[in-house]
């Protein structure tokens, strides 16, 4: 994520990482770099290592890794064959407890088992090419590794993240965008903010070709090398901020987790935005409608700001009224500006209660002053929909997403779809309904139905919808088990038809059931193809 800034062009190498080995240290000891025994590969540029080695004024995050394709496929086939991640087995001799060492944890680990873990790769080429460096006798690496959905991701250990280059490793905010993002195969792909590639990566599979933007050019050459270590090759990265690397370009898909803490304060550039309180929020989603394809999607993560006794999508309602968009917009919580700042303070400052206590009191000031008295977090899907009358849903959903989410959403759109067209709720019986991964909670008074796969979206329905609910199969009109409950529980079918047609279009809206036409798109989540997931 990169908000826009005056960019700082690429590290030069006098720029380059500095390390607190004294260089002496590598002049006197650069010989046992390799194993005893084992002669260097090629000739070691001696100047080149001393660049790594020798501090300099001020600290900046390291320079991209430069391997060769072939060094890239061992790498890769390295973190396979280990089992970068996973547990060790215990037929398993090749401990891969030196890989988490090195790449999860930013350990120092002693050269033999460096050497043998990272064979046939070198360690002085590896050092030469800005993956590892020396230190206190051991290799320590410069960026973490972590594995994620079949594919290595590299990036920055926390320790570079007030560096204004830094990029984020993937976190909770990435994995929930890329739960959330529907994956149909499309022509054209937008990661608006690409960090450390992980949605663009992800995108290249199901998208012919995927243009990764970022204002951060570590970000971009961060994103260039982990596709080339994943063998992928569909994806263009291009400089700039927000939109302007691609103008006057429209996309089938657009994914964007782009800074959205609002927040007084500028130290953490990743995270920070550009504007005040949530006005580069509503920038934001002003302008993405002109860059979707029609029919295209876009989705997107937001904090928001709202009124106290505000219903917390009113403001995106406004923002994207006009503008030719379907929106589903996902509310996951509201937090008051103390516990909002909280939230984000407490990392790298518990230790320091006097500290932390002066930044939230910091914050609160501002956050008088520009009169925010909530926060919301969440999510919002756009679809480009210039052809007919648009329509806006929103729910509350506070439960963590664990599963792909995006076939789900697909449901949600073409079903919301469906219910704008109808006009007399009454021609809801006549169709038939299929029940659509969904279980039921509270007592037989007060029955809830929740979705069990992808978001959870959950609903307090009749007790009369809930025996409904369990009759349909997809072939009876909803008509038919109307008429059966009413004469099992002696109650008036006008009474019921009534009750349940007041639930049907919440139930619609949640994708919960589905008409019997859209029996294709009733693919269990459970059953996902290509599930996202951390390995």
């Amino acid at each position: 994520m990169a908000p826009v800034k005056a960019s700082r062009m690429a590290p030069t190498n006098s720029e380059k990482v500095r390390r607190t080995t004294p260089a002496a240290s590598l002049i006197s000891r650069h010989r046992p770099i390799c194993r005893p025994g084992h002669p260097f590969e090629q000739p070691v540029n001696i100047l080149a290592l001393l660049r790594r080695a020798v501090p300099e004024q001020g600290w900046r995050a390291p320079s991209i890794p430069n391997l060769s394709a072939s060094d890239l496929r061992s790498l890769r086939h390295i973190f396979s064959f280990r089992h970068y991640d996973a547990e060790p087995s215990a037929e398993d001799t090749n401990d891969p407890g030196i890989l988490q060492r090195l790449f999860a944890h930013g350990l120092c680990v002693d050269l033999d088992s460096a050497q043998s873990t990272l064979h046939p790769l070198a360690i002085d080429k590896l050092v030469e090419a800005g993956l590892l460096y020396e230190e206190n006798r051991g290799i320590k690496s410069h960026f973490q590794a972590q594995r994620y959905n079949g594919l290595i991701f590299f990036s920055d250990f926390f320790r570079w993240e007030s560096d204004p280059d830094f990029v984020l490793p993937i976190g909770p905010a990435g994995n929930y965008l890329a739960l959330l993002t529907i994956r149909r195969h499309v022509e054209s792909t937008l990661d608006l903010g690409c960090g450390c590639g992980v949605q663009s990566l992800l995108a290249a599979r199901h998208s012919n070709r995927v243009i990764a933007t970022d204002i951060n050019l570590r970000a971009l050459a961060l994103t260039r090398f982990n596709a080339q270590l994943n063998d992928i090759h569909n994806i263009e990265t291009r400089h700039g901020s927000y939109f302007e690397p691609v103008k006057d370009q429209r996309f089938d898909l657009i994914v964007a987790n782009l800074p959205y803490v609002i927040t007084p304060e500028k130290r953490l550039v990743y995270r920070t935005v550009d504007q005040p309180g949530d006005a580069g929020t509503h920038e934001r989603l002003n302008e993405i409608p002109a860059y979707l394809k029609e029919d295209g999607f876009a989705q997107i993560l937001i904090n928001w700001v709202h009124e106290k006794n505000q219903d917390p999508s009113e403001p995106i309602r406004r923002t994207i009224e006009g503008r030719y968009v379907n929106a589903w917009l996902i509310h996951n919580a509201s937090k008051q500006p103390l516990q909002y700042a909280r939230m984000w303070l407490k990392h790298g400052n518990r230790s320091n209660p006097r500290k932390l206590e002066k930044m939230e009191q910091s914050w609160l000031r501002w956050y008088r002053g520009h009169h925010i008295e909530q926060i919301a977090l969440g999510a919002i899907f756009l679809q480009r929909r210039s052809s007919q009358r648009n329509w806006f849903c929103s729910a509350t959903v506070n439960r963590t997403l664990e599963e792909q989410a995006g076939k789900q959403f697909l449901r949600l759109f073409a079903a919301q779809d469906y219910l704008d067209k109808i006009d007399d709720p009454n021609i809801l019986l006549n169709e038939a309904f299929l029940p659509v991964d969904l279980d039921f909670a509270g007592d037989e008074d007060r029955p809830i139905v929740y979705a069990n796969h992808g978001s959870r979206f959950e609903l307090r329905i009749r007790p009369s919808t809930k025996a409904i609910l369990q009759t349909l199969d997809g072939k009876m009109t909803l008509e038919n088990p109307i008429q059966v409950v009413s004469h099992e529980s002696g109650k008036e079918a006008v009474q019921i038809r009534h009750e349940v047609l007041a639930d049907m279009k919440e139930l619609l809206k949640f994708g919960i059931i589905l008409p019997q036409s859209f029996i294709p798109l009733v693919q269990p989540l459970s059953s996902d193809s290509n599930p996202v997931r951390w390995d």
